[in-house]
């Protein structure tokens, strides 16, 4: 009887700590999915999402959902956090381009020209939505300095990462005319700043109802997320496969990896040369060198909607890079409390 009673007891822990595992990692589990599917059942996936994300309902909604979790309310309070914002913005927009263009160059014969592309796609993207700010508030960090600048860089990033990315690209000859990027960026504002600013409306009319359903939302959000993954990977599904498939993959994958680390690096000793405070540099880390899944898809989808042979393998650094900044984030907040536990 008694070693029955411990069974259960055994079981129903690893239950638990199986569905919590689920509940931190299920996204990454979701994008590994999105990404299969759409590999090896690419007209099956055109002929389900095509339309509705060709007709950008499944866009328009994400966004919705992004205006109705971004608290901007709070903003107010960091304005006059000057360093952090300078620090942050130029992290986003400046530093993580020039390291990117510069390694990829070097390194373009290893990545391939698709990786490549995907790379510096990679690197002109703004910070993540929400992630970032989950990660500064419950390490203890700057949480209002966070938000400010999640918020402003995807703001930013609608009339910036196209111009950014059309000029990294120029060599290449993929680099797009001045008048197709000023399609791009206002296909990106209707896409984008439109449903953000209607969620942002609603938010401010029923903000507690919204707060009880943030967990909803944010199920539906990355759901449409995986939608836009597997949809884009479908498109060029034979060019995709192709790059799975080779061996010659690994190499971008460590090189993926490798640069976050030296970005999460940069960033922190750069917030400790500025003399930032323990919460603003842990506001710093998440901020600066994450890069956003959930408005980059969307994104170099309208920029490669001329090459969507260009596309899936142009996301796969994303793919990696998001992936990987969220395990690496885990990490990095374990390592801030046990610091602060030591009062050091």
């Amino acid at each position: 009887m008694r070693l029955r009673f411990v069974a259960s007891l055994v079981v129903a822990w690893y239950d638990v700590r199986m569905l919590t595992w689920f509940r931190t990692h299920g996204f990454v589990l979701g994008v590994l999915a999105a990404v299969g599917i759409g590999l090896w059942l690419p007209t099956l996936v055109r002929a389900v999402l095509g339309g509705a994300i060709t007709t950008l309902w499944i866009p328009s909604i994400m966004f919705v959902i992004v205006g109705l979790t971004l608290p901007t309310e709070q903003i107010g309070n960091g304005l006059r956090q000057t360093r952090l914002h300078l620090l942050v913005q130029c992290s986003i927009f400046v530093i993580c381009p020039l390291y990117f263009a510069s390694t990829a160059t070097v390194l373009a014969a290893t990545l391939g020209e698709g990786f490549t592309v995907g790379v510096y796609a990679l690197s002109v993207l703004p910070t993540t939505v929400s992630s970032c700010i989950v990660f500064t508030q419950t390490t203890g960090g700057n949480t209002v300095g966070t938000i400010f600048n999640s918020v402003v860089a995807n703001i930013l990033g609608v009339f910036l990462t196209p111009v950014l990315l059309s000029w990294l690209l120029r060599t290449g000859g993929r680099g797009l005319p001045p008048s197709e990027i000023v399609r791009v960026v206002r296909s990106l504002a209707l896409t984008m700043l439109a449903p953000i600013a209607l969620g942002q409306v609603l938010r401010q009319r029923a903000g507690a109802i919204i707060a009880e359903r943030r967990r909803l939302l944010t199920t539906v959000s990355q759901s449409l997320i995986l939608c836009i993954v597997a949809f884009s990977v479908a498109r060029s599904a034979e060019t995709t496969r192709d790059a799975f498939r080779s061996s010659a993959i690994v190499a971008p994958v460590i090189y993926i990896a490798l640069s976050h680390l030296v970005l999460l690096a940069v960033v922190y000793a750069l917030a400790r040369v500025f003399g930032l405070d323990r919460g603003t540099r842990i506001a710093v880390v998440f901020a600066a060198p994450q890069k956003t899944l959930a408005v980059g898809a969307p994104l170099l989808s309208t920029y490669f909607a001329h090459a969507p042979d260009v596309l899936g393998v142009a996301l796969l650094p994303l793919l990696f890079y998001h992936a990987w900044q969220l395990v690496v984030a885990g990490f990095v907040r374990n390592a801030f409390v046990r610091t602060a536990r030591r009062g050091v």
